[in-house]
């Protein structure tokens, strides 16, 4: 892995039907981290912010750039065009050729989204959780909901992916986090009445409803689910800010990587609310 370093790098993936990313490799036997930018496309940001943390100074960190043209809404793994392509088909193509590049092992990594890269990340989890080893979604706009007798895009009927039932994904540590203040209801918030009907009208509202329907699935199924829903005290609906203001950058740590949590290395935990 000679290619390797410590900064932030620009892959460019040499095809349109897989995405650029921004990387940070540290060693083929390191974990992988995959995280998700919303709609601002922020990808370097994220990566980036996560490099920086103490936390992950020991994770291979890939953010891929799903440009809105080739990958269409790739929140919802949705495309409208012949020649675009979905974005679980186009994230594995690039774990696929990142694992050939560099010897990682990108068959399971663990999962951060945020915004539209929330959507993107816990759907990925409900539809192919043997991929996953934990998710971390932050301030989804809304929610897969894992009923079988809901039509894709707001239920599992008909959807794309592996898993026929959520079974194996609440078999995994899931975290949910959002703002205490990311109430704001505003064009990018969508309002299809099935989202607002079972889901509520904002996103600390769905967050909270995506969280129930989980644990009650997982009574259904005699299960006992790892699932946690964080509120960031402070937060918005604002990457940098939750970053800066709410300890965003904590929560995901604690929330991926346990065996941190349990030593409290480089990990605050102020500014949370259980």
């Amino acid at each position: 892995m000679s290619e390797h370093n410590q900064q932030i790098a620009f892959l460019e993936s040499g095809t349109s039907t897989v995405p650029d990313c921004f990387v940070r490799l540290v060693d083929a036997a390191a974990p992988v981290l995959v995280a998700i930018h919303g709609i601002s496309r922020n990808a370097a940001e994220v990566a980036t912010r996560l490099a920086q943390h103490p936390a992950f100074a020991e994770v291979n960190i890939i953010a891929p750039l799903f440009d809105r043209g080739p990958f269409g809404q790739y929140q919802q793994l949705v495309v409208r065009k012949p020649d675009q392509t979905r974005s679980d088909t186009a994230l594995f193509a690039l774990l696929d050729q990142l694992s050939a590049r560099f010897g990682m092992d990108t068959d399971k990594v663990l999962m951060f989204g945020f915004s539209g890269g929330a959507q993107l990340a816990h759907r990925i989890t409900l539809l192919y959780p043997h991929r996953v080893r934990a998710l971390c979604a932050a301030a989804a706009g809304w929610y897969l909901m894992p009923d079988a007798a809901l039509p894709y895009p707001y239920g599992m009927q008909d959807a794309p992916g592996t898993a026929q039932h959520p079974a194996a994904a609440l078999e995994l540590p899931i975290r949910v986090l959002v703002g205490n203040h990311d109430r704001r209801i505003d064009e990018t918030v969508r309002m299809d009445p099935e989202i607002v009907l079972r889901q509520g009208s904002n996103r600390l509202s769905r967050a909270r409803s995506w969280i129930l329907a989980l644990r009650e699935q997982a009574q259904l199924q005699d299960l006992k689910p790892d699932l946690e829903m964080i509120v960031l005290q402070g937060g918005t609906h604002d990457f940098g800010q939750c970053v800066k203001e709410a300890g965003l950058i904590d929560q995901v740590a604690l929330a991926l990587l346990p065996m941190r949590q349990a030593s409290g290395e480089g990990i605050a935990k102020e500014g949370i609310e259980a």
